[in-house]
């Protein structure tokens, strides 16, 4: 089990190159990012990451407000799965083997049933098209209580149960701990129950999406016991921090590596 730090949230008065070096020194070796668009800055942070011994592992391939792809919707099917296509593309020349979906915004006077088809539908198109280049797609459940009203998909498990519907080796669920703490918490059973269609974690402090160790979850348990599982895949920090950005990956790394490692 690895770990990752978005790296948006860090240094961001650096320029890239410097931002990763930073990151990289506090002892973090794997980044991610929420850029997906542009793919000479994919270029600059894959190039970046490769100077520093460190590797690019996640991009955003859609944000859940970007309603003109939002695979919710049946009639921006084709757009999202253009969307994807030409993202992938853009990681994949980065050295990025892994992109995070979102549903979009639940659409008025729409039966949540067909909404939810509509997001199978594009999903599998969109998987089949990233299959080919040995692109992988995690689709995030989010809240929408404190962070995305409106937003359609919040529950974990018709995350996972739309992973099935997919059925395509390449689709997983990202499991953000923040996100469904503010929704249901009981992680651990569910993600027992569950882990062979998880992808990915995201982790923030809750409340508040700060530094992990200042909140109400006990993160090193969380992990301890998806490892002990068998989960192999990445655990990704998407935190706003309080403190300085050293000190708080400093601090964060001192708390989690006894479980990580």
């Amino acid at each position: 089990m690895t770990a990752d730090v978005l790296m948006d949230l860090f240094f961001v008065d650096l320029p890239i190159e410097r931002r990763i070096a930073r990151i990289a020194e506090t002892g973090w070796r794997q980044v991610e990012t929420w850029k997906g668009g542009d793919d000479e800055e994919l270029k600059t942070i894959g190039k970046a990451c490769r100077d520093h011994g460190a590797e690019l592992i996640s991009i955003v391939m859609n944000f859940a407000n970007e309603k003109d792809v939002a695979p919710v919707c049946a009639a921006h099917r084709a757009a999202f799965i253009e969307r994807i296509d030409r993202y992938s593309d853009h990681a994949l020349a980065a050295g990025c083997k892994a992109g995070i979906v979102t549903s979009g915004d639940r659409l008025t006077g729409v039966d949540y049933y067909l909404q939810k088809a509509a997001l199978v539908e594009a999903l599998a198109g969109a998987a089949a098209v990233a299959a080919r280049k040995g692109f992988r797609l995690n689709i995030e459940p989010l809240n929408d209580k404190v962070d995305h009203p409106g937003y359609f998909l919040t529950s974990r498990e018709e995350s996972i149960d739309i992973a099935r519907q997919v059925n395509a080796a390449n689709v997983r669920v990202l499991y953000d701990l923040y996100h469904q703490q503010i929704m249901t918490g009981d992680h651990i059973a569910f993600l027992l129950a569950n882990l062979p269609w998880i992808g990915h974690f995201h982790a923030a402090g809750v409340p508040g999406r700060h530094e992990l160790f200042t909140g109400e979850m006990d993160y090193p348990s969380v992990i301890r016991r998806v490892r002990a599982a068998g989960y192999k895949e990445c655990f990704g920090l998407e935190y706003m921090p309080q403190l300085p950005h050293e000190e708080s990956l400093r601090k964060t790394w001192e708390y989690l590596q006894p479980a990580l490692a």
